[in-house]
């Protein structure tokens, strides 16, 4: 047992780390790469979802390899490596474009290490299965509420300290924080001791089972289309509403991102552990969705940094109910050692939502001459997708499901 909680420790260590490696930049992302590197909304918008475009590539397929080779634990330590590289490449961008000539087409670059930034977000299906490998049944509701705590947690931390940093003394170090947290994580992880799954290995028939499997298939759905919400909006173009029409400055977008973080943080921790079985998932989703369809909604009507948060943080509360119970549907009715296919799928389609979500809402956003309906225009494409995830939350659920 005492082995067993020091490892659990472990794990969630690395997993604070493996999120603050990837989170002490998109705060400013946007905004640096339309300011300062001279990109487009388009390329600002294929930078920030070149992120989900390599996860959703590159999650079926490390979910099967993790299941074939009955191995978790080395695929997050290439994770960690592809964090250092990222990192550590935007940082050299940053420092090329502080110098008195600026090379053109570095926003090409920032695309390319944005995408290995999503290649090792990709090893989350890895990490989530490891450390739900010892739960079960209704149990690993509470597990992902667990999990997700150090997730959100860190990424509050890390965008608030990050945009701090690029405020202050320059972008560069917010780039500089990120390699440092990958580093660490790698070292943790490297002491993470891993119990290989049981049962009878993956084939393809088990994979088509799998994908049948209507719990996934829902969780899967729902997951997609909140995260088209977030990347459409507080991962995409809320930066550059708030910096373009309400003023803020970059170390104050951090602030922006700790609004909407720190309540999914909390009610990630109660949607699967209280909520849900108190009131059930139906009613606990549907909640989620009516919060971040009405964000949307009210992000236009925001004017000043108090009401810009008081939104954002509207937004996350709806994210924090959602997140736990998408995830446990994934992989709650599978087997343990079918689960590495199971969560590949669920993160590989909703990163269709991360990668669509900032290239719909660049696209719109370009169509308008005056840039502030633009914006708006975003904010209700985005209100139009939260209620029609409502409309299936409630048709997708099983009434007093936990």
């Amino acid at each position: 047992m005492p082995d067993e909680k020091k490892n659990e420790r472990l794990l969630l260590t690395a997993v604070f780390l493996f999120w603050f490696s990837n989170y002490t930049y998109p705060s400013f992302l946007t905004t640096y790469a339309t300011n300062t590197l001279g990109a487009t909304k388009v390329l600002a918008g294929m930078i920030v979802g070149s992120y989900g475009l390599t996860q959703m590539i590159l999650r079926i397929p490390l979910g099967i390899f993790s299941d074939v080779l009955r191995k978790r634990k080395l695929f997050v330590l290439i994770g960690f490596v592809l964090s250092i590289v990222s990192a550590s490449g935007l940082a050299i961008v940053a420092l090329i474009a502080g110098r008195d000539n600026v090379p053109s087409g570095l926003a090409y670059g920032v695309l390319i290490l944005r995408g290995m930034s999503g290649m090792m977000a990709a090893t989350w299906v890895n990490f989530s299965v490891l450390y739900s490998s010892s739960y079960q049944g209704d149990r690993v509701a509470t597990a992902m509420s667990r999990l997700i705590v150090p997730q959100c947690g860190s990424q509050i931390i890390a965008m608030l300290l990050g945009a701090q940093l690029a405020g202050r003394v320059g972008e560069v170090w917010a780039f500089v924080l990120a390699a440092v947290a990958a580093i660490a994580g790698l070292l943790v992880m490297l002491r993470v001791k891993e119990q290989a799954p049981t049962g009878a290995p993956m084939t393809l028939k088990g994979f088509l089972e799998v994908a049948r499997n209507k719990e996934l298939i829902s969780g899967t759905v729902l997951a997609t289309i909140y995260q088209l919400v977030v990347w459409t909006t507080v991962q995409g173009f809320v930066q550059n509403w708030a910096r373009d029409m309400i003023g803020l400055t970059t170390a104050q977008l951090g602030f922006l991102s700790v609004a909407n973080l720190l309540p999914n943080t909390i009610l990630s921790h109660y949607s699967g552990t209280v909520f849900a079985l108190k009131y059930g998932r139906r009613a606990v989703l549907a909640a989620g969705f009516i919060a971040i369809a009405g964000a949307c909604l009210l992000y236009p009507q925001t004017s000043s940094l108090v009401s810009l948060l008081a939104v954002q943080a509207l937004l996350g509360s709806g994210v924090g109910l959602i997140m736990p119970l998408t995830m446990a549907s994934a992989i709650e009715t599978v087997p343990g050692e079918k689960r590495g296919a199971a969560m590949g799928i669920y993160q590989a389609v909703y990163g269709l939502g991360m990668f669509l979500g900032p290239v719909i809402g660049g696209f719109v956003i370009e169509q308008f001459s005056i840039p502030r309906d633009g914006y708006i225009a975003n904010f209700y494409v985005a209100m139009g997708i939260a209620l029609a995830g409502l409309v299936l939350a409630v048709a997708l659920t099983k009434r007093r499901q936990a």
